[in-house]
């Protein structure tokens, strides 16, 4: 009798070990797919930076290219008004 209780310990031990180890199992199954999800989200987050950073790039060399255009207008606009000042004296 004593030994048939042990054994039946042992087995209600044991399936709620399998139980434990399958539920165990199939959470990490779903881990591991939601851990590629997270890489493929990291990855575009990193390809998106990269991106950005070309572009804050650009956008600056872009300015400094404008505003030397912009300078240049000045200096040209300021020569044809000292023009216009000197023919409206004459």
């Amino acid at each position: 009798m004593i030994s048939s209780l042990a054994n039946m310990i042992l087995f209600v031990a044991l399936v709620t070990t399998s139980v434990i180890v399958v539920t165990m199992y199939f959470k990490l199954k779903n881990f591991e797919a939601a851990q590629a999800e997270y890489r493929r989200i990291l990855d575009q987050t990193g390809q998106s930076l990269r991106i950005a950073e070309s572009a804050v790039r650009s956008f600056g060399t872009e300015s400094k290219d404008t505003l030397a255009a912009l300078g240049q207008r000045i200096e040209e606009a300021k020569a044809l008004i000292g023009e216009l000042d000197a023919r409206k004296k004459s």
